[in-house]
């Protein structure tokens, strides 16, 4: 098995990639009460701001799985930092906070649990990218 190189510098190369992913889904400032959804047959995807400061913004990401029933629904909170030009998962499903480190904690987080959660952010905003219907509601 090959050893994975979780080095700070890739995790911030992915970051970087997903700021740019949701900047072609929603191409506005983010603000506060800003709203913005991706629909599918197979699931909806609500991007919500809930806190937005000068260089910051914090999204709620909400994702219904519609198909297969017996997917449970998953929440992401994701900061986005517009000064660096990067976006990543900071807190899932209402739980669990990622810590900033990249070792394992005395939890039950396995080493790669914060790329694995911004991986998988990126694979989520490009299937959305493919997708046809978009919502968008500014509070601006």
């Amino acid at each position: 098995m090959h050893s994975k190189n979780y080095s700070l510098a890739r995790l911030h190369q992915e970051c970087e990639l997903n700021y740019r992913r949701l900047l072609r889904l929603n191409k506005q400032n983010l603000g506060v009460g800003d709203y913005f959804c991706v629909e599918s047959n197979l699931y909806k995807l609500d991007l919500n701001v809930i806190n937005a400061t000068r260089f910051t913004a914090t999204l709620s990401v909400a994702i219904e799985i519609t198909s297969p029933k017996w997917l449970p629904n998953i929440e992401l909170k994701v900061r986005v930092y517009q000064d660096a030009r990067m976006a990543e998962v900071i807190e899932w499903c209402s739980d669990r906070i990622i810590p900033w480190d990249l070792v394992e904690s005395k939890g039950q987080q396995s080493r790669d649990e914060k790329w694995q959660w911004n991986l998988f952010l990126g694979e989520l905003l490009l299937q959305c990218l493919t997708q046809t219907t978009f919502e968008t509601q500014s509070s601006q």
